[in-house]
């Protein structure tokens, strides 16, 4: 019988870490929008939505290159080739 602990174990990080990223993501776009609500002159504006958007795409970029590690590592764990050793060795008759 297949133990399917680590599986889920890998499925629970997978999921935490979107879930981690989603509130992240609403966290910061909350603190842009309330800055960007006390802005006065547009040139402030400007520089500050350049800010967020350049943090924003840098934390898009290194969330999903380690989300997709987990994926790699949840799908190399989950569907691991049979080994040879474990396969019946069939007798040519």
């Amino acid at each position: 019988m297949t133990d399917l602990a680590p599986i889920q174990e890998k499925l629970t990080a997978i999921a935490t870490a979107h879930t981690d990223y989603a509130k992240a993501s609403f966290e910061a776009n909350k603190a842009y929008l309330e800055k960007l609500a006390t802005v006065k002159a547009p040139d402030q504006a400007l520089q500050l939505t350049t800010e967020h958007m350049k943090s924003a795409y840098e934390t898009f970029v290194a969330e999903s290159q380690k989300i997709g590690e987990m994926y790699k590592s949840f799908f190399t764990t989950a569907f691991k080739p049979m080994s040879a050793a474990s396969t019946p060795s069939l007798k040519v008759v």
